[in-house]
Order: structure tokens, then sequence, then C-alpha cells
């Protein structure tokens, strides 16, 4: 049986309408969980101990290393 151009096209946009629907699932599952998991992880300040106050002077030598 041959089928002509038209219907090839039909059988094609239904399979792809078909599989748009599928990813269009996953996709609302996908930012479901994306959703509760931000919202479950609370954003935590905690203490980061501050930096000490620089002394010591840098010579051109440590700065070379550095690099």
């Amino acid at each position: 049986m041959v089928m002509t151009l038209k219907e090839k096209t039909m059988v094609t946009m239904m399979a792809l309408s078909t599989r748009i629907d599928e990813l269009e699932g996953e996709l609302a599952l996908c930012r479901a969980a994306v959703e509760k998991g931000v919202s479950s992880a609370a954003l935590s300040n905690e203490d980061v101990p501050k930096l000490k106050k620089f002394i010591r002077t840098r010579s051109v030598c440590d700065v070379d290393n550095f690099l």
C-alpha cells in the first residue's frame, strides 16, 4: 500500500504531537521537583570568619612567585 505524501505528513505530525505531549508532562514533573527542592533548601547565613588585617609589606618577588 502506497501512502501519499499528505498521509505520511499526517502520521509524522501525530507522532510528533504525541512526543511533545510526553515531553511536556516530563517537563512539568521536572519543574515541580526543582521548585520543591528550592523551597526546601533554605538559605543559611553561616558565620564566616573575618579576614585578618594584612600587616606585612609585599615584595616584588612574592608577587612574581604568586603569578
